[in-house]
């Protein structure tokens, strides 16, 4: 894990949230110990991590490291001792981000923040569209990529682990 904070400038590429965005109906609070590990960021060490995230005043914006497109961008607000969220938008330009569904977009927030920036492991959400087994698996990779850490747990995705499942699969399937 990077000990540097992620800022604007630690990334070249970054493109701003695009005019189509839209709004999601997403409420959670985050501690002040949270923030501080939110305003962090965390910036791609490998080729396989897929995201850049960094917070310019009090808004946290996440971003696909490879391409620079802006998908998340979420502004916070400090109500007494916690951060709420105040604000968050979803990238809806088709030419940037293929997602359509809110409700698992916000998912997929909250799991971006809470295993890329607080060191929480949880299942990754899968669309509804996703089927079990090797679809779940290439899910996992395309949108995590390596992810911030080794030790990740269940959801740490290996070209290894991938393949390996994939072998399994087609030697089941020539013994049907």
């Amino acid at each position: 894990m990077n000990a540097e904070r992620a800022t604007h400038e630690s990334w070249s590429n970054l493109k701003p949230m695009p005019a189509q965005h839209a709004q999601l109906s997403l409420q959670r609070a985050f501690t002040e110990h949270e923030y501080a590990q939110i305003r962090l960021g965390f910036i791609p060490e490998h080729m396989e991590d897929k995201w850049f995230i960094f917070t310019e005043d009090d808004t946290l914006y996440i971003h696909r490291s490879w391409t620079g497109h802006c998908i998340y961008q979420l502004t916070l607000s400090q109500e007494g001792t916690n951060y709420v969220v105040s604000e968050a938008l979803v990238n809806r330009d088709e030419s940037q981000y293929s997602g359509s569904d809110d409700l698992y977009d916000e998912k997929l927030l909250i799991f971006l923040i809470d295993y890329l920036l607080l060191n929480k492991s949880g299942p990754l959400p899968m669309p509804g569209n996703v089927l079990a087994g090797i679809a779940t698996e290439l899910h996992h990779s395309h949108v995590l990529g390596a992810g911030q850490r080794a030790e990740a747990g269940p959801i740490h995705v290996t070209i290894r682990g991938t393949l390996g499942w994939i072998w399994r699969w087609l030697v089941w399937l020539v013994k049907r």
